[in-house]
């Protein structure tokens, strides 16, 4: 392969890269450098683009399994809630027996 072929990698759709030309070919060891410089911060924005993606996809996994343990969460929130009532039946009945303790102690605070 010569430095004026261009061989796209296998999974790139060859029709979607501009041939290249004479006028593409870097002339100086400065414009090597600057074509190695893009080069890279093309390959970096596609990196991060990538990343985004896959957290994107990552979440939205996370998402789908969650709404599979869905009866899972609802039936825990079931046993929750009845915790919540029984102590605020507790409390409930600690702060009546408090207050009618305070009444008989001091029947004049009235």
């Amino acid at each position: 392969m010569t430095s004026t072929e261009h061989t796209p990698s296998p999974d790139t759709d060859e029709s979607a890269l501009p041939p290249l030309s004479e006028a593409d070919l870097p002339r100086s060891e400065e414009e090597i450098d600057a074509a190695l410089v893009r080069l890279i911060a093309e390959t970096e924005a596609t990196v991060t683009r990538l990343q985004t993606e896959l957290a994107e996809r990552r979440a939205q996994q996370a998402q789908h399994e969650e709404i599979e343990r869905l009866e899972h969460h609802l039936a825990e929130a079931t046993v929750n809630w009845t915790k919540v009532r029984e102590f605020f039946e507790e409390a409930l009945r600690e702060l009546t027996g408090s207050r009618a303790r305070e009444e008989n102690a001091d029947p004049e605070a009235e």
